[in-house]
């Protein structure tokens, strides 16, 4: 059973804890970002962390619920391109 993480403001005891070989992250509403936007810096966090994980051989799902604006898209593009960026070529 994997914890499922959820990344959201006014929830800051959710834990970063992997709980098996893969995880599922929840973006709901950036910290740093306007009106959901999650900021570049905070996806370059998240994208350090992902990129640790999948070097450690756990497969991270990810699913950006801040779209009342149409970010999730941009915001998961975003971090798909970066999180690859990190990691060895196959």
């Amino acid at each position: 059973m994997a914890l499922a993480i959820g990344d959201r403001p006014d929830y800051p005891f959710v834990s970063h804890d992997l709980t098996a070989d893969f995880t599922y992250v929840r973006f709901h509403y950036g910290h740093r970002g306007a009106r959901g936007n999650y900021s570049k810096s905070e996806l370059e966090q998240w994208t350090e962390r992902i990129a640790g994980w999948a070097r450690d051989r756990i497969d991270v799902f990810a699913y950006f619920n801040n779209d009342w604006e149409t970010f999730a898209p941009r915001n998961a593009l975003a971090l798909a391109r970066m999180v690859k960026s990190r990691l060895p070529s196959e």
